[in-house]
């Protein structure tokens, strides 16, 4: 598909890329930061390790349970990470989310790292890959949700970069 919008973000953290990185790359690290705030991230199965599927479970308190699925395709310290990411049932099955009835089944995550004078900068791009038109068209409805979501889940890394 020729025409799939690209999501991107990008933010600067105050730490170094090897701090940064591992807080992506530990399943355990990642876990406390990434998802909306109030929610609860709970690895399942899987590591964070090129090739291995994890699955996640995510408890929030007004939006309930949700499962995910990580295909890790790339991860290559300190500058590189890529996974493929699914909602999924609880038994670790890919599905389409409740909330939406448009949704990529499946979306390419990339996360560059880069060392600058005042840190690190990480730029993430979230690109459909398994979607229908009606699914790639909710994507880019949903892009300024996005950016508010990635934010949040930003804001709490940078928190638990300053505290370390």
């Amino acid at each position: 598909m020729a025409d799939v919008p690209v999501f991107m973000i990008s933010r600067i953290f105050e730490a170094p890329i090897e701090q940064v990185f591992d807080a992506w790359a530990d399943q355990e690290k990642m876990a406390a930061w990434s998802g909306p705030p109030g929610a609860k991230l709970t690895p399942l199965s899987g590591e964070i390790e090129e090739g291995s599927v994890m699955h996640t479970r995510s408890d929030h308190p007004e939006m309930g349970t949700t499962y995910t699925l990580a295909l890790w395709r790339e991860v290559k310290p300190p500058s590189r990470i890529a996974w493929e990411q699914s909602f999924a049932d609880e038994a670790g099955d890919k599905i389409r989310p409740s909330f939406f009835p448009h949704w990529p089944l499946t979306l390419l995550t990339e996360v560059d790292f880069e060392s600058i004078d005042s840190g690190t900068r990480i730029t993430l791009t979230w690109t459909p890959i398994e979607a229908t038109p009606e699914d790639i068209a909710e994507f880019e409805r949903q892009m300024g949700s996005m950016k508010m979501g990635w934010g949040g889940s930003l804001d709490k890394l940078a928190e638990m970069l300053a505290a370390s």
